[in-house]
């Protein structure tokens, strides 16, 4: 009986150990390797990790060679965001930039570019355990977030005398309506 009791106890022991360390090594994986799980196919262009949320537990970001934008989210769940993110050949590489909106929030943005010279951005918000697009625009003379969480979009404004003015659009995150609230200005005069 005694050595029953010794039997059973080390089984347990070693049930209890190993079922502790499949818990780290789950935890411990990095975003690549439980993306090649789901979708060893992908190619893995770009990848960002935050959180987003600041509920202490980190997302990532994953892009892809074919232009797919995942999210894995802090269960380790990967999710299809979205496709068709690829830069023309020749233009600036599509990216992912992690930006603060809040004191609680962040957005990510991708961009890429294409012919004659556009720049289309997305801008996605955690919602619901996925990311939900909050903003969709393009500039014909760039797009870019800067340091206090603000989009700027830029675009030639033809005159009808000929040539153009610079014209900006600002969008600003307001957390009372969780929408991007717009804004425009003309630059500069181009004398073209």
């Amino acid at each position: 009986m005694k050595g029953k009791f010794s039997t059973m106890a080390l089984l347990l022991s070693l049930a209890v150990f190993f079922s502790f360390t499949g818990d780290v090594s789950a935890a411990a994986k990095k975003p690549k390797d439980i993306f090649a799980e789901k979708y060893p196919n992908e190619v893995v262009k770009i990848v960002k990790t935050d959180d987003i949320n600041n509920d202490k537990k980190k997302e990532s970001f994953i892009l892809t060679e074919s232009g797919n934008f995942y999210l894995i989210n802090s269960k380790g769940r990967v999710v299809l965001i979205d496709t068709g993110i690829i830069s023309d050949e020749d233009f600036k590489q599509s990216t992912i930039q992690v930006f603060t909106v809040s004191k609680n929030e962040k957005h990510v943005a991708v961009t890429f570019s294409y012919f004659p010279s556009n720049t289309q951005l997305y801008v996605y918000r955690l919602q619901h355990g996925t990311l939900s697009k909050v903003l969709q625009l393009m500039g014909d003379q760039g797009v870019m977030i800067d340091s206090k969480g603000k989009v700027h979009q830029y675009w030639k404004n033809f005159r009808d005398e000929g040539g153009w003015d610079l014209a900006e659009g600002i969008f600003t995150w307001s957390t009372k309506t969780n929408k991007y609230k717009g804004s425009g200005k003309y630059m500069q005069r181009d004398n073209s």
